[in-house]
């Protein structure tokens, strides 16, 4: 029996050619239907050039990784050829975040972008270098409307709305004439009025802003009207609203050019934000000949939670898909949308919770328009797989009143029952005033404590069976509120019932072993990092702060493990264990370094101590932390490297983790989206939920509008601007309690607690859960609430059907074919059959071998060092010639050095080594190189030289200066090892393997003749290779066994 909206959803899945919008309600499948898209793609004819086109942009990383697994699995249940899955793996899945990284790491040098961009998320330091240098503000307005806003508005509050506006894409608008203000009609409407002190007060008031707004040069803060008497205060809002918009909308022209300068401040540095991917990747998509580069690919894009998308999100991604000589933004223009089946995106209006960093009218503007367009459809999918038919019954009976389409709210999509519904129930726990004892003045936070502590005692009463809930686990308590899950936590230990609490605010640094492998890895590479070893002291290894100031005797710089120190007592002992670790793990790499470093300080045990009721799983997060490790390692990353990767993230939201403790899960209904459970309560439907103070200044989105307006002050903020916001948020409340009441599979609960918060008055809180259920006296759902059941039962249908979920879970999702005998031997003796890559900068000259150990040598692993002396002159140095004047005159290469000598680890050294290049340059083949007209200069210049069919080498040549015309070329690579010119000799051979293949390598991709050479830093010396020496030293490394070749490489030390 298949669902109702099967037809839409195989339109979906099998029509290839066209863009959807699709609405999928909860529960109704929406990752299914993804992956039977994805599935559908890799059975199309042309699968192979399809799937690496894809790119699945998810609001999560845990989603994209469920969502490629699933698709993963699905392909291969249809057992596709090795090419299939191999164009899979090509495919993208991710955050838009990270797809629009990947976007300006690859095209990023058409806006000049500097390489590679780091992400900063705390920029407090970089904002206060900001402030200080900038000498003007305000450039584009005139100097009479400039001088007009500083005097309304705070620059301090300017230029912080400039850097809080995130994503929004601040565009200022024409200028406009600073108006008048007319006072007026407020003098005579207090004129009419009787008279009163604070009538009087306020006029005075008002009268001395007037003179000094019309007569002075100073600030002016706006005057306060303290009376209500004859709506003295409408008129005197209404008299200042001109003024106030005016003020807002110049306040946006300069955050505006605040939000570009502070950018590009960024950027000069190399850091963007997560708002800056975005915007910086719509820019890109405005280039002409990027966005031309880009859409050639012809990506295909599925956008998963459409409604949590904003402008700038979604400008990316319409903006990626359409035609490649498409100009201007589609949604603006309307001509060349999208190309058919390049944009599909899966959403849910009902389901939009976070209208801070979402836009739900502009969710439905793309929605239009994407189903207008000449290939572009709308399908929904009603039918839910989560919810039973008594779930079902309830949220239809209420949510077609409270989500009806009017005043900017959504419409509501009935949900249609799947195939072979179980039957569900609804439960109302009703709590009564009694609760309270009589006391009738409590507050709400106390009346809270009784009802969890009685919903704890239902709980342990009930059990998971009757809630039809296979385990605690599979029990949810869903809050609006972070605060209430303390209270309800709390009550539930109490009885004993095992708790876990899903945290929103938890952050990296809260996890001990975050905050420890951190400290640890900070001090082995800053050995003289006299706070972080204390730290490390106190927190790791406990030792007492007594213990500390009697070693230390006020000499911090006791506190080093660089040089050990033979030592006895409590502190020194442990001070000397670090060393020795430092010492031991210095030359490891990454990985390698970690894991000694976990191992060798007994990290596992004692986080292990940590007492499990404070710290959820420690060692769950340390193997992460491992994990994390590896991946850095692979990436090349040294243990300096990592370190500071693990401070810069420390102040990040700690990624949710799904538990394996089979206790109740305690969660905020904002988190719950995305989940389910078997069974969900949802307490404190009468409580007053308390709304978050907005910040000032701030950008405000006008609801129902593409309008943005300023609110420096919290008076900025007009009448209709919040009648229109609290609207807002209302609607906001009720689809997130939408969101709520459909994450329970088997059974929802409700506590209907009306009279326990409101025992006298009998009047509901306006920002009530229930109030937002449309649950108070005469209103639509009174009779859908009294008409649920009041006591749990257990299902025997339920509980078969479960049994059923567990036995299909043991079945592997699909079984492989069985191997040919002959065919895996045959694959065995390939194994090493593939394309290898070379890198010759890791040649060096092998020696030769005792015969009994030829067989016997390994591969020794790459090192990973921090960075040192000699890395970081060596970098200076290759950092100094990469943008250097090598056809100018031999002053402006003078002028070249002087500017970047300052920024040396090494100045001394520096000048004494520039002094030996320029005494050596004139005589040297550089120099007649130079000498030839039309020289073309490359430096820091990669390449890539495909040998064979299996083999490739890949280099980065620090010097290319080739002459066209005399298909002529000079290799040059800088070497700054400190050697005497008695070592010329040594260092010439040792380096003779790298350059031999850079020398074949460019002679081979050019057909040019070529010279080449190494320079040697510390004695001033060019030394040239012989062709014929070259030539013979790479017939030596191309008939090396790969395995030696690869030791050739491990060997090499710069």
């Amino acid at each position: 029996m298949e669902p109702q909206d099967q037809a839409a959803r195989d339109r979906f899945a099998q029509t290839l050619d066209r863009n959807f919008s699709v609405i999928a309600a909860a529960g109704s499948g929406k990752t299914r239907a993804v992956t039977d898209r994805i599935a559908q793609l890799a059975q199309a004819s042309d699968a192979v050039r399809m799937l690496p086109r894809l790119v699945v942009v998810t609001f999560a990383n845990r989603a994209a990784d469920e969502m490629q697994q699933r698709a993963r699995e699905q392909i291969l249940r249809a057992k596709p050829k090795p090419e299939i899955l191999a164009a899979f793996n090509r495919a993208w899945f991710g955050t838009i975040h990270a797809f629009c990284l990947k976007l300006l790491n690859d095209y990023g040098h058409y806006l000049g972008l500097p390489a590679p961009l780091e992400l900063i998320t705390d920029d407090d330091d970089l904002w206060n270098e900001f402030v200080q240098q900038q000498t003007r503000v305000g450039r584009s307005l005139s100097p009479k409307n400039r001088a007009r806003l500083l005097r309304l508005a705070s620059i301090r509050h300017i230029m912080e709305l400039g850097r809080q506006a995130g994503s929004a894409l601040l565009r200022p608008a024409e200028q406009c004439r600073c108006p008048e203000i007319e006072l007026r009609e407020v003098y005579r409407a207090a004129m009419a009025a009787r008279k009163s002190d604070t009538i009087g007060n306020s006029i005075a008031q008002l009268q001395a802003w007037e003179k000094g707004y019309r007569e002075g040069t100073g600030f002016l803060r706006w005057p306060i009207c303290s009376t209500k008497a004859q709506g003295i205060d409408q008129i005197w809002e209404q008299a200042f609203v001109p003024l106030r918009r005016w003020v807002n909308q110049t306040a946006i022209c300069v955050a505006a050019e605040v939000q570009r300068d502070y950018r590009n401040f960024r950027l000069e540095r190399s850091v963007v934000t997560y708002a800056d991917q975005v915007a910086l990747a719509d820019e890109l998509l405005q280039h002409p000949e990027a966005a031309r580069r880009i859409r050639q690919l012809d990506p295909i894009v599925i956008l998963d939670e459409a409604q949590d998308t904003d402008p700038a999100q979604f400008s990316v991604l319409l903006e990626l898909t359409r035609p490649p000589e498409a100009t201007g933004r589609w949604l603006e223009t309307k001509i060349d949308p999208p190309c058919p089946g390049s944009f599909s995106m899966v959403g849910d209006f009902q389901q939009s919770i976070y209208h801070d960093r979402a836009d739900l009218a502009h969710y439905q503007r793309v929605h239009d328009a994407l189903v207008a367009a000449e290939a572009g459809e709308a399908v929904t999918f009603s039918v839910t797989f989560r919810l039973d038919q008594r779930q079902l019954d309830f949220v239809n009976a209420t949510f077609g009143e409270i989500l009806n389409g009017e005043a900017g709210q959504v419409k509501f999509v009935e949900l249609q029952p799947r195939p072979h519904v179980l039957p569900g129930q609804v439960i109302r726990l009703s709590l009564s005033a009694a609760l309270r004892n009589g006391k009738e003045k409590l507050k709400d936070r106390q009346v809270a404590r009784i009802e969890a502590e009685e919903l704890a005692r239902w709980l342990k009463k009930h059990g998971p069976e009757k809630l039809r809930a296979r385990s605690w686990r599979e029990v949810a308590i869903l809050c609006p509120r972070r605060d209430w899950l303390r209270t309800t936590a709390t009550a539930l230990r109490k009885i004993g019932l095992p708790v876990e609490v899903q945290s929103e605010s938890d952050l990296q640094v809260d996890s001990p072993a975050y905050a420890w492998l951190t400290a640890l890895c900070t001090i082995m590479v800053e050995a003289q990092n006299h706070y972080e070893i204390v730290g490390v002291l106190r927190e790791v290894y406990g030792v007492s702060d007594h213990d500390l100031a009697v070693f230390s005797e006020g000499h911090g710089d006791r506190f080093q493990i660089e040089t050990p120190r033979a030592a006895a007592g409590i502190v020194s002992s442990q001070i000397g264990e670090l060393a020795e670790i430092r010492s031991a793990i210095q030359e490891l790499p990454l990985f390698a370094a970690v894991e000694q470093l976990i191992t060798r300080t007994a990290l596992r045990a004692r986080l292990a101590s940590l007492p499990p009721e404070d710290f959820k799983d420690p060692l769950a997060d340390l193997d992460t932390l491992v994990t994390l490790a590896a991946e850095s390692a692979a990436s090349g990353a040294t243990l300096a490297d990592f370190a500071d990767r693990l401070r810069s993230e420390m102040e990040r939201q700690r990624p949710a983790r799904l538990s394996d403790k089979d206790a109740i899960q305690l969660i905020t209904a904002q988190k719950a989206k995305g989940s389910e459970w078997d069974a969900v309560i949802v307490p404190f439907l009468s409580r007053r939920i308390t709304g978050f103070s907005p910040r000032y200044p701030s950008i405000i989105r006008v609801p129902g509008k593409d309008e943005i307006i300023a609110a420096l002050h919290k008076e900025d903020r007009e009448e209709e601007i919040k009648e229109a916001t609290k609207i807002l948020r209302r609607q906001e409340m009720e689809r997130l309690l939408y969101v709520a009441v459909t994450r329970a599979r088997h059974t929802l609960v409700l506590a209907l607690d009306r009279n326990l918060f409101s025992p006298v008055h009998d009047r509901l809180a306006v920002d009530s859960q229930l109030k937002y259920l449309r649950g108070d006296k005469g209103e639509t759902s009174c009779v859908a609430l009294e008409a649920l059941a009041t006591n749990a039962e257990a299902c025997s249908k339920t509980l078969r059907a479960a049994a059923k979920i567990i036995d299909a879970s043991k079945a592997p999702a699909f079984a492989f074919a069985p191997f040919d005998p002959a065919a895996l031997a045959h694959a065995r003796a390939r194994a090493s059959d593939f394309i290898r890559k070379q890198i010759p900068s890791g040649y060096e000259e092998l020696p030769e071998p005792a015969p009994e150990s030829v067989h016997r040598r390994t591969a020794l692993p790459a090192r990973s060092l921090a960075d040192n002396a000699a890395t970081l002159y060596g970098s200076w140095w290759h950092t100094l010639f990469q943008h250097f004047p090598w056809t100018s005159a031999p002053s402006q290469w003078q002028t070249a050095f002087t500017a970047l000598q300052p920024s040396s680890p090494e100045p001394d050294r520096s000048a004494r080594e520039w002094k030996l290049f320029t005494n050596a340059a004139p005589a040297s083949a550089l120099t007649k190189f130079l000498a030839r007209p039309a020289i073309v200069p490359h430096t820091e210049f990669p390449f890539l030289w495909r040998m064979n069919e299996r083999s490739c080498v890949e280099g980065m040549i620090d010097l290319l200066l080739v002459d066209p015309a005399a298909r002529r070329a000079l290799l040059i690579d800088w070497k700054t090892n400190r050697i005497t010119p008695a070592d010329a000799e040594n260092l010439q051979q040792r380096y003779r393997p790298q350059i031999a293949a850079y020398w074949k390598a460019v002679h081979e991709i050019t057909a040019y003749k070529v010279q080449a050479g190494i320079f040697a830093t510390a004695i001033g010396k060019f030394m040239p290779y012989d062709a014929d020496e070259l030539e013979a030293e790479w017939e030596r490394l191309r008939a090396l066994p790969p395995e030696q070749l690869s030791v050739a490489a491990s060997l090499w030390d710069a």
